[in-house]
């Protein structure tokens, strides 16, 4: 056995020797003065045994409060809580789909009514004195009758020479206007002017609204031309401004004599106008003259369902006949 097992031997027996004297030997009490310690009652209870591995603690459960008995307290008033402010970026808050709205049906309305055309009476026979020159000498008669069959209507002028001048200016002048009423006024089918005896003194125009066409037929010739809108023959304009009045004080009208087509434009003033028959208000129509140049001018009486009642028709050289109404006879 080496030295130094054997002296950590003989070491340990000597420690274990020392204790045992001082456990089993004789007590020794100090000469040391000490008051009495107080005396301590410990009651010792033995310990739990330890727990295989730490566990969280649960907290305690809090005792449930016994029910008091109920009362009757009369519920508060209900506040209406504030609308939140909408904030123009947040985003909307979801909400349940609200069923899809059902459009109603379009209104269809009804298309109005298109205006029916100014009431003329059946039969209007106006009869006329015819003066010629700047004098004013009375030379003929002259008489224009309308008639309206249903959508149809007839337009005749008749004028003759009488008295000395009967002896000099033979024969008649006649102008026939045939057509049909439409919104628009008169629309005509056809016109007819006979200046004299003979077909060489006979113009003609025939109105082809399909086709949009004019056909004219003078001594012998005939010439088919486009046929513009609203065209009225010389007879006709007068009698399709009583159907439209010039709302302006100015109109421009398409009008054929039988031989040409022309455009005129007219000036509109309101004019009292003395008569046979009084004095009456009318619509005085005529155009800026040039020199050489033939025109016709028409007052339209107010009173008359704006009918003809003067007419005045000068030719190249300034002179020509003056047609006067000295009586009118209205049929409905």
């Amino acid at each position: 056995m080496p030295d130094q097992v054997k002296k950590l031997l003989w070491v340990l027996g000597l420690s274990l020797t020392a204790h045992l004297a001082v456990l089993l030997g004789p007590h020794f009490s100090l000469p040391v003065n000490l008051a009495p310690p107080p005396v301590l009652e410990a009651k010792l209870s033995p310990l739990p045994p330890p727990p295989a591995r730490l566990a969280t603690p649960k907290p305690p459960r809090a005792a449930k409060p016994k029910p008091s008995p109920a009362k009757d307290i009369p519920a508060p008033p209900v506040e209406a809580a504030p609308a939140p402010d909408v904030q123009p970026d947040a985003a909307p808050a979801l909400a349940e789909t609200p069923p899809p709205a059902v459009e109603p049906e379009p209104v269809v309305e009804p298309e109005p009514a298109a205006p029916a055309p100014p009431a003329m009476p059946q039969r209007v026979t106006t009869r006329f004195t015819l003066f010629k020159g700047l004098n004013g000498l009375r030379v003929g008669r002259a008489e224009q009758v309308w008639k309206l069959d249903g959508k149809r209507y007839t337009i005749s002028s008749v004028a003759e020479a009488s008295g000395l001048f009967s002896l000099f200016a033979s024969g008649k002048h006649i102008q026939e206007s045939r057509g049909k009423i439409t919104l628009a006024g008169l629309q005509p089918s056809s016109y007819r002017v006979e200046r004299g005896q003979g077909a060489d003194k006979t113009d003609t125009a025939e109105f082809d609204w399909n086709a949009m066409t004019l056909t004219l037929a003078s001594g012998g010739g005939k010439k088919t031309l486009k046929l513009p809108e609203g065209t009225q023959d010389l007879l006709s304009f007068m009698y399709q401004l009583a159907f439209a009045p010039p709302q302006s004080s100015f109109v421009k009208l398409q009008v054929t004599n039988g031989r040409k087509l022309d455009s005129y434009a007219y000036w509109v003033v309101e004019e009292a106008l003395e008569t046979p028959m009084g004095m009456l208000n009318t619509l005085h129509l005529g155009k800026h003259r040039e020199e050489g140049e033939k025109d016709t001018e028409v007052w339209l009486a107010a009173d008359y369902h704006y009918l003809p009642v003067k007419i005045s028709q000068l030719d190249k050289d300034g002179d020509g006949l003056v047609l006067l109404a000295n009586e009118i006879a209205i049929t409905q």
